[in-house]
């Protein structure tokens, strides 16, 4: 039998909770960039896998100039029957590694959420990940910033 990592765990119990829009949490050092209302929309980038769908938006401080980024889903009922479920990941590597930024969101039906905006300026990249965790390796990630 395959151990489970604690990400596929709580990714896995996520899917019983699904129907609430639930968020389930993981430890980051990032912090959200709650108060940020004072910005422009840059653009987008999108990802789907399995009926799941998931996009990273890129924006910018008016005040500051600094370039955020966060993921925004659509959390239908997978191709497969199974909830959704998105999150937002960081590299600050050049893409050589990845950890998970935000909240991972669980929901089905169609539901639109997105994650806080966190910052994505000069050696940061963001990407969305999206899928159903049929497997333990049912997702995909891309539409990196």
């Amino acid at each position: 039998m395959r151990k489970m990592s604690k990400k596929s765990l709580a990714r896995a119990l996520g899917i019983g909770v699904a129907s609430a829009g639930l968020a389930i949490g993981v430890t980051s050092s990032a912090q959200a960039e709650t108060g940020f209302t004072n910005g422009a929309y840059i653009s987008s980038t999108y990802v789907s896998f399995v009926g799941c769908s998931g996009q990273v938006q890129a924006g910018y401080s008016t005040s500051t100039g600094d370039t955020y980024a966060r993921g925004w889903f659509t959390l239908n009922t997978s191709t497969r029957g199974l909830a959704c479920q998105g999150w937002l990941e960081r590299s600050t590597n050049g893409g050589g590694s990845w950890s998970d930024l935000s909240y991972t969101h669980v929901g089905a039906g169609g539901q639109t959420v997105g994650t806080d905006y966190y910052y994505d300026g000069p050696g940061y990249l963001a990407r969305v990940c999206v899928g159903d965790f049929l497997y333990s390796n049912s997702y995909s990630c891309g539409g990196s910033f």
